[in-house]
């Protein structure tokens, strides 16, 4: 009941579009309630471009030099443009990374009704739609900025693919539209080299003789070669993090390589390496079984696109591995957003099963294979289901780790960089920016000097506020200092509040003596119902605050610690009340 034409695929029922909407929406949702505008990790490397472009002394070899094993040519252009536009506003870059999936899904779209080898309407929608849930599962990738240069390899891949299907053009303008995105991809990161390899499944399945193959495979292999060549210029490997003997570095690589297969869907230790096997040998099957199929002309030319984007896959994976195994078998699991390429891996499945399908049963007088191929969507619907809940939950554990880092950037004129707080301390604001604060430093300097971002004017600090802001109440105050040696480290706690408007501060910031710079830093989030008791309101439930000062933290003598917080309406710093005086003794 389910045969129809192929041009009836395109028939697009009204309640459809709800159904393949949910996934994008559910992402645009999802970046538009969690993003924050603040840069992390590896995006300090930009701000140095941006005031190169600005003063007019960004060169080639600056868009061409290595970040740390990659060459991001590319993006480094798109980052750029972006920067110029949005003043640096990183929700910028994650619309754009957006943006760029629901094309290739488009393209991916495309190439399944160009690519079919279906006739059952139902088969080809339940594909489309696993497809749809799969690309746009939520997780960490979708809320950094810096992700661009992945989304921007797939969309190249997709459509190199797709521009090898039948169609008026030319195959001359064919292939070099197909060279030009895979050169983009080979130069937006590593892994895009191996486009090149992935692709020539699709290459091969263009129209010709077999000198025209020949000819066009040598061709397309130098392009390789030479891609290769330009990339391997002034190249040098990052130092590996741990050293593996032999047999535990292998061990680890496959196991490694596995936990990548399966990390879009699962993310436990336990079954994500049993589940990279299962799919492994899923794909394994299924492309011996369509390559077989290579004298048939129809039926490999519809297969190819997702064989391409299933070795691709796998070579990028293995890639991954080879270059991430130091950092441990189950790193994957926990760094999600290196593994997008994977979902191509699942994706392909996906459409490989349906055309094997579709060969097996022609006449679908047997309903057991679809019956069993809904089943396998159902639990991967699940799987993704689960996954994305898990996502969401972490994300939401550590937004207000990221609102506080805003925060923090904002005010950083105030911070003092160079503290052995905010060098070293686990629980300094300024961590989930970056792991060097010189880093910051310098991004924050380059930006000051264009003009990108706010960051704090002069603010005024309140020493004697007319209403009660909180207390340091840990150690207890007294006119007597605490004497503590320099090797010691000290613990401070108390309570902060905003007292009037429901709006609490996140952080409370220390200072030394009369100093209007801040040497430490607290996350005002611990619980606090005495508190709501006693100020009747329930907005100072998590009121509380507390921080240890690591060893050397103050400087040889008497220093008078002091604690504020700072209100985002008057933009000001208001003291706590209380003080500590701490007396350091040399050993």
């Amino acid at each position: 009941m389910f045969d129809t034409p192929r041009r009836s695929l395109l028939e697009f029922h009204p309640g459809l579009w709800i159904c393949y909407l949910l996934p994008v929406l559910c992402a645009i949702a999802f970046v538009g309630y969690f993003a924050v505008d603040v840069p992390s990790f590896d995006q300090w490397v930009l701000p140095g471009l941006f005031e190169k472009t600005a003063t007019g002394n960004l060169t080639f070899a600056d868009l061409f030099a290595l970040h740390n094993t990659h060459r991001i040519l590319f993006p480094r252009l798109i980052f750029i443009g972006l920067g110029f536009l949005s003043q640096w506003n990183i929700k910028a870059e994650l619309y754009f990374s957006l943006g760029l999936a629901i094309i290739s899904f488009l393209g991916l779209y495309k190439l399944s009704v160009l690519a079919n080898g279906v006739t059952h309407i139902y088969l080809f929608h339940l594909a489309n739609l696993l497809t749809c849930i799969l690309f746009f599962s939520l997780n960490q990738e979708w809320l950094w900025g810096f992700q661009i240069p992945i989304f921007l390899i797939n969309f190249c891949l997709i459509f190199a693919v797709l521009i090898f299907m039948p169609s008026p053009l030319n195959h001359h303008y064919k292939f070099l539209i197909a060279a030009g995105l895979c050169a983009i991809a080979s130069f937006s990161s590593a892994q895009g080299l191996v486009s090149w390899l992935a692709v020539i499944p699709s290459l091969i399945s263009l129209p010709g003789n077999a000198t025209q193959q020949r000819k066009r495979s040598l061709i397309w292999l130098l392009l390789f070669l030479l891609s290769c060549g330009l990339y391997a210029i002034g190249y040098q490997r990052e130092p590996l993090s741990i050293t593996l003997s032999g047999w535990e570095r292998v061990y680890t690589f496959i196991h490694f390589w596995l936990n990548v297969l399966a990390a879009p869907i699962v993310q436990s230790p336990q079954i994500s390496w049993l589940l990279g096997l299962v799919i492994l040998i899923f794909f394994l099957y299924l492309l011996y079984y369509h390559s077989g199929k290579y004298w048939k002309f129809q039926t490999f030319l519809d297969a190819s696109p997702w064989i391409s984007l299933g070795i691709f896959s796998l070579l990028t994976s293995l890639l991954m591995s080879w270059g991430r195994v130091d950092l441990g078998a189950n790193y994957p699991l926990t760094a999600v957003r290196y593994t997008s390429h994977s979902t191509l891996l699942l994706i392909a499945i996906v459409y490989l099963s349906i055309q094997w399908i579709s060969e097996k049963y022609p006449s679908f007088n047997l309903p057991i294979p679809t019956l069993i191929y809904s089943f396998i969507c159902g639990v991967l619907c699940c799987l993704v289901w689960v996954s994305s809940g898990n996502a969401i939950a972490r994300v939401q554990t550590n937004l207000f780790y990221s609102q506080t880092a805003q925060t923090c950037l904002y005010l950083f004129p105030y911070l003092d960089s160079q503290s052995t707080f905010f060098q070293n301390s686990p629980q300094r604001c300024l961590l989930p920016l970056s792991r060097s604060t010189w880093w910051i430093q310098e991004g924050v300097e380059s930006l000051q000097n264009i003009g990108f971002r706010n960051f704090a004017d002069p603010l005024k600090f309140t020493d004697n506020p007319e209403l009660n802001y909180g207390y340091i109440d840990f150690p207890i105050n007294t006119n007597s200092p605490q004497v503590i040696q320099s090797s010691e480290s000290l613990t401070l706690r108390g309570w902060a509040i905003l007292p009037d408007r429901d709006q609490q501060p996140q952080l409370v910031f220390l200072s030394k003596d009369d100093q209007q710079l801040f040497f430490a830093s607290a996350y005002v989030n611990l619980y606090s119902p005495d508190l709501a008791d006693i100020l009747q309101s329930d907005r100072y439930q998590q009121s509380r605050w507390t921080t240890t000062l690591p060893p050397e933290s103050l400087p040889p003598g008497e220093t008078q610690i002091k604690a504020w917080v700072y209100d985002p309406d008057k933009h000001q710093f208001f003291r706590l009340n209380g003080k500590v005086i701490v007396q350091i003794t040399q050993l």
